[in-house]
């Protein structure tokens, strides 16, 4: 299971904490992780990061960057260790009420995005903040190690 922590707490505008740890099995898929946004919230604040950001383990990044220069069948020129450092790459998107709010494809492991009436983040769509069932879709690009994440969402009351 990927995701081994959730919690929502509307009292102190905390409305979902969630950590957990993506495996190589969760390569090239979408983790879903729904959050319930209550009446009388304007603006939300995701803070999301993920580590490591860099497979350490050089060996295995070099038969990595073989495998998949196999695997598109080009030739490899220089030395595969040229390639390196091969990166973890897990992004988010947001999905208000079933509808696409924005995503955020960035190479960082650490973002804080915003979403409200009259801002939002690039990539995001301003505009008034529904209460009902939202979601946060962690898109797994590339994992090359166990990668660990973290993602809160603070809403903001009118």
């Amino acid at each position: 299971m990927y995701r081994d922590f959730y919690r929502i707490e509307v009292n102190d505008l905390i409305i979902l904490e969630a950590k957990g740890k993506i495996t190589e099995a969760n390569n090239k898929t979408n983790l879903i992780h729904r959050f319930d946004v209550p009446e009388g919230v304007n603006k939300l604040v995701i803070k999301y990061s993920y580590s490591p950001r860099i497979l350490e383990d050089r060996e295995k990044a070099v038969r990595l960057v073989k495998e998949c220069y196999e695997k598109y069948g080009e030739k490899i020129i220089g030395r595969p260790s040229d390639d390196l450092p091969v990166k973890n790459l897990v992004t988010l998107s947001v999905d208000e009420n079933g509808a696409y709010r924005g995503a955020a494809h960035r190479h960082a492991d650490r973002q804080e995005h915003i979403i409200g009436k009259d801002f939002a983040s690039p990539g995001f769509l301003k505009g008034e903040i529904h209460q009902g069932e939202w979601d946060i879709v962690l898109n797994v690009h590339s994992v090359s190690c166990d990668v660990d994440y973290q993602i809160t969402v603070e809403g903001d009351e009118e």
